[in-house]
């Protein structure tokens, strides 16, 4: 196995965005992502965790 790392011929590690929404997963529905039983006090704080 090689250690050197792959450059690719371009020398860009970029990917064109065709490429990237290629390899993208879908998100799953809302419904599976809400969490029901939040409180409001843990929500706020999840959300300043998120913004800072």
């Amino acid at each position: 196995m090689s250690t050197e790392p792959v450059v690719p011929e371009s020398g860009s590690l970029e990917l064109p965005v065709e490429e990237l929404f290629r390899r993208v997963r879908p998100l799953p529905p809302h419904e599976e992502m809400v969490i029901e039983d939040l409180d409001d006090d843990y929500g706020a704080a999840f959300l300043a965790v998120l913004e800072g």
